[in-house]
């Protein structure tokens, strides 16, 4: 029998052929360092296919996507990570948009040369036409990319400062009445009473309540929506059953409809499978401006260097007239 611990949240299969997922902490009392496992169940026998840390990385199976995963969320740092990847996503930002100041046409003849690539033009003149030309057409996605990624590092401070403009709300606790409060209702009944409600919505993942005030915390999901979660958000009070808040098209305010979509604009689901497509060619593309860059940065060094040896060479060959400028030679 395996030790389960406390479970945290449950996905369920995507597809016929999919299977339980069960995370849960392997100490659940303790606060800090909670090591946290996956448990992957057959849906039909229930038989437990196996186990993973989540906190383990590396390259071997099956690793290596939660490995890439988290090294792009918190370069594998935690949340000292995430801040080392928040705010190099905020200058790769101020360097796009500092970049599309700097090469913005000055004049008419420009505009017809502003994204152009001439082929048999020497190599760092290749190299400054790739950088600026391939900087202008990723410029909007690597804008919206850093933007809505930074957001996501500082999700708490965007909350709070979208809340000033338009409500955000937070979910409720469970009022603690003795008595009448003191045991939950079954899981099932739970679960049938979202599913009552929300008919139409299939259910992907379900967040268990850690502590007696909160709630349960539903992710349900229908064709058509932009979420890899789904788009219906339902909190469950774990006692009454009652569904006490309630994130949908139908409910969510301005604020929380911005909250809400920072994911989907992010990772390009928001406009299907050709904005993952844009979204994984504009990750690429730092590489190469980074690269173009370089070269274009080295050679204007090193044109530099000699343009400087030059010009000292010159200034020595014409020491020698300097140095007695009184010096008069009379001719008899």
């Amino acid at each position: 029998m395996h030790d389960f611990g406390r479970v945290e949240r449950m996905r369920l299969p995507a597809a016929s052929d999919g299977v339980y997922r069960l995370m849960y902490r392997a100490h659940p009392h303790k606060r800090v360092s909670v090591r946290r496992i996956e448990a992957t169940f057959a849906p039909a026998s229930g038989r437990l296919l196996g186990t993973r840390p989540t906190e383990e990385f590396g390259l071997s199976a099956p690793l290596p996507m939660s490995t890439v995963y988290e090294f792009h969320r918190n370069v594998l740092l935690g949340n000292p990570g995430s801040n080392v990847v928040g705010i190099a996503g905020l200058l790769l930002m101020a360097s796009a948009i500092t970049g599309l100041v700097v090469s913005w046409p000055r004049h008419a003849a420009a505009w017809r040369r502003w994204i152009h690539i001439n082929p048999r033009a020497n190599p760092v003149r290749v190299a400054f036409d790739a950088h600026r030309s391939l900087g202008i057409v990723v410029f909007l996605r690597l804008l919206l990319s850093t933007l809505t990624g930074s957001r996501l590092v500082y999700l708490n401070y965007v909350r709070d400062l979208v809340n000033v403009f338009s409500p955000v709300k937070s979910f409720p606790t469970v009022p603690f009445l003795k008595g009448e409060r003191t045991e939950s209702a079954e899981f099932t009944r739970i679960v049938a009473r979202v599913r009552t409600v929300h008919p139409t919505q299939t259910i992907i993942e379900i967040h268990l309540p850690f502590r007696q005030t909160d709630g349960y915390l539903f992710y349900m999901k229908q064709p058509g929506d932009e979420h890899r979660l789904g788009d219906t958000m339902a909190w469950v009070d774990p006692v009454s059953t009652e569904i006490l808040v309630e994130r949908s098209d139908r409910s969510r305010t301005n604020g929380e409809t911005l909250m809400h979509w920072l994911y989907p604009l992010h990772s390009g689901t928001a406009f299907g499978t050709p904005g993952l497509v844009a979204m994984c060619f504009t990750g690429l593309a730092p590489v190469v401006l980074v690269l173009t860059g370089l070269r274009v940065w080295w050679r204007k060094r090193a044109s530099e260097r000699l343009g400087q040896q030059r010009r000292a060479a010159r200034a020595g060959s014409r020491a020698p007239h300097s140095a007695a400028p009184g010096l008069h030679i009379e001719h008899r």
